[in-house]
């Protein structure tokens, strides 16, 4: 299911610590946004433009993701288990 990256993933100690907090690992972030995910929506905050995104892992964990991205690099900032209306829409989107 995964598909090669598209892009390098901008890593470091804070935001893999962040994500852990939401029980997301380094590989279930990556493969989520490999894995062919769906575009939410792109908003400005505080200067920075984010990326929010749903997109599931190899074993379909269906996760809602917020990243930026830094020059050619996505940088994570975090994420959470998409909760039932959302894993609905995201299959529903995913059949079409």
């Amino acid at each position: 299911m995964a598909r090669e990256p598209q892009w390098e993933f901008d890593w470091d100690a804070s935001n893999l610590r962040h994500l852990a907090r939401h029980r997301i690992s380094r590989p279930e972030f990556e493969q989520a946004m490999t894995n062919d995910p769906v575009f939410v929506d792109f908003h400005d905050e505080s200067g920075e433009e984010r990326g929010y995104t749903l997109g599931a892992t190899d074993s379909l964990r269906v996760l809602f993701l917020v990243f930026m991205y830094r020059g050619e690099r996505v940088r994570p900032i975090t994420g959470w288990d998409a909760g039932k209306p959302l894993r609905e829409a995201y299959f529903h989107r995913k059949k079409q």
